[in-house]
């Protein structure tokens, strides 16, 4: 049992991991490919936003999906239709065409709760910590390779074509982790797990109502990638009016990025997990995450732009696992899908929040302010997981 769940993991990794490459390639490109269209900051943001947008709505129906049919059909769809999505992408000709090209591959994007769900359904307690920790690895691994494949491939003259030719490598790489999972990934989710699945639309309320430890979590979950939002979507924009970087700078600044938060996931968040516990590591990792943001919204210079993405690199590192793990064992088996989508949603929600409001941030207040903004945000998320850490210890020693 033990080697047959250990090659499954491993197969849902390398499909993740080949995903995300191309999602990787692309996204510290779209800024500057919004803003070879014309595009102002707040379009822009809005533009980047639409993909989560997709994402919320489509969420939890393929987390029920999933739960009724099993994972691998709904990782496949989700890629293929991410495919289709970038090949869109190069027939925009304006910031609300790239939008709604965005909001195809969001409504298609099933494949990452789906995935997560594979994840819990491939653990047990002891190593529940370290599976999400090792996808969340993968995940910073992708960007370790997709942006630094995007700055080479964009060169130091950014032009339409180049844009272009990033599209059709993304979808390239898209593409081949659908076919992967298609002949390698052997289904997580056994039929007879779900026979209680497919539960009415209701049912999920129905969860955050009886579970208000969920329902505390996935709000830590929402304002902590709104947060993280906040910094996905004006990034380039700041570093090309502060920095003056242009795309290559941008995609080598997200590769290191991505190197250090896949070290903190993949070799120390499983250990730190067992060690401290998981309520513990997410209080730790909000604060430094809020740090990293404080420090990135005074820099003003890359030197100090390197310490604020490296402290900031340490937090996510450490937070977005103990919080994925905390959530998936608020879950039933037959219901990871539901709760796992819940999760996504939550997500979803706050990078449609955070790219919504940033740009007008931005244009309003300064480069740095939404990184500002977002440390605040993670001030209020560390207080509630204290508040609700400390509320459940209480009801222990009672």
């Amino acid at each position: 049992m033990a080697r047959g769940r250990g090659a499954g993991l491993a197969a849902l990794i390398l499909t993740v991991f080949t995903g995300l490459v191309g999602f990787g390639i692309f996204i510290p490109i779209f800024p500057f490919l919004a803003l070879d269209l014309g595009a102002s900051a707040h379009q822009t943001t809005l533009a980047m936003g639409a993909y989560s947008l997709g994402q919320l709505i489509a969420a939890p129906a393929w987390g029920r999906l999933s739960d009724r049919i099993g994972r691998k059909p709904v990782l496949i769809i989700g890629l293929a239709g991410g495919a289709m999505s970038y090949v869109l992408l190069t027939f925009a000709d304006s910031w609300a065409t790239l939008g709604a090209a965005r909001l195809f591959g969001g409504l298609m994007a099933g494949n990452i709760g789906a995935a997560f769900a594979a994840a819990a359904d491939l653990a047990d307690e002891r190593t529940r910590a370290r599976n999400m920790g090792l996808l969340g690895a993968t995940f910073a691994g992708a960007f370790i390779i997709g942006p630094g494949v995007g700055a080479l491939i964009i060169g130091d003259h950014p032009s339409t074509e180049g844009y272009h030719r990033i599209c059709f490598v993304a979808a390239g790489f898209t593409a081949a982790a659908g076919l992967y999972a298609a002949a390698f990934f052997r289904e997580s989710h056994p039929p007879a797990a779900r026979k209680t699945a497919g539960a009415p639309r209701a049912r999920r309320w129905a969860l955050l109502r009886a579970r208000p430890i969920l329902t505390r979590l996935l709000i830590v979950a929402l304002v902590m990638i709104t947060a993280q939002a906040l910094v996905e979507s004006t990034f380039g924009l700041w570093a090309d009016a502060a920095l003056g970087w242009g795309p290559r700078e941008v995609g080598v600044a997200f590769t290191g990025l991505g190197a250090l938060t896949a070290l903190l996931q993949g070799g120390g968040a499983g250990r730190l997990a067992r060690i401290f516990g998981e309520r513990r590591l997410l209080l730790v990792g909000l604060a430094t995450f809020a740090l990293g943001l404080a420090l990135l919204a005074g820099a003003r210079d890359a030197i100090q732009a390197g310490l604020g993405l490296f402290v900031l690199a340490c937090g996510g590192g450490i937070a977005t696992p103990a919080l994925t793990s905390l959530v998936s064992a608020q879950a039933g088996e037959d219901e990871r899908g539901v709760v796992m989508g819940l999760n996504q949603s939550a997500g979803a929600l706050g990078r449609v929040i955070g790219p919504a409001t940033s740009g007008a941030i931005f244009d309003a207040l300064g480069a740095g302010a939404p990184f500002a903004v977002g440390a605040a945000l993670l001030v209020g998320a560390w207080a509630l997981a204290w508040m609700g850490a400390r509320a459940r210890q209480s009801n222990k020693d009672a």
